[in-house]
């Protein structure tokens, strides 16, 4: 298995284990973030964002990961999603005047996992 591959592997079970997580248990692991969440309606809105989107989106990016052809689509995807997350972290961060650690290691993650993702794709789109 290429390392393109393995990335979008691992990166989908990031994303599918968050789903499962926000879908079952949203309040829970909503408060790991500081977010509460009083109403049905809350809940349900968050099911839905970090829930659905991202179990959706990481059986989109196993899915790259095991077809070779959507391998260089499934790694724009993820490099360009992991790179708004961490642009969202840091002008949250900024604007917030609050380096929290826990936002300060992910953002530095998921810039981490889009540039690596970027590298990868310029590495599988060379013509053999």
């Amino acid at each position: 298995m290429r390392p393109a591959q393995v990335l979008l592997l691992l990166a989908a079970s990031v994303f599918i284990g968050i789903g499962v997580l926000f879908l079952f248990a949203p309040a829970e692991w909503a408060r790991v973030v500081q977010i509460e969440l009083p109403t049905p309606m809350s809940r349900t809105d968050l099911r839905a964002t970090y829930g659905g989107f991202d179990l959706g989106f990481g059986i989109f990016l196993a899915l790259c990961g095991l077809w070779p052809a959507w391998v260089p689509p499934g790694l724009v995807a993820m490099g360009i999603t992991l790179a708004f997350f961490s642009c969202g972290r840091m002008i949250g961060i900024a604007v917030e005047h609050s380096p929290d650690p826990l936002m300060v290691s992910l953002a530095v993650l998921e810039a981490s996992g889009s540039i690596l993702a970027y590298l990868l794709y310029l590495r599988a789109s060379k013509p053999r």
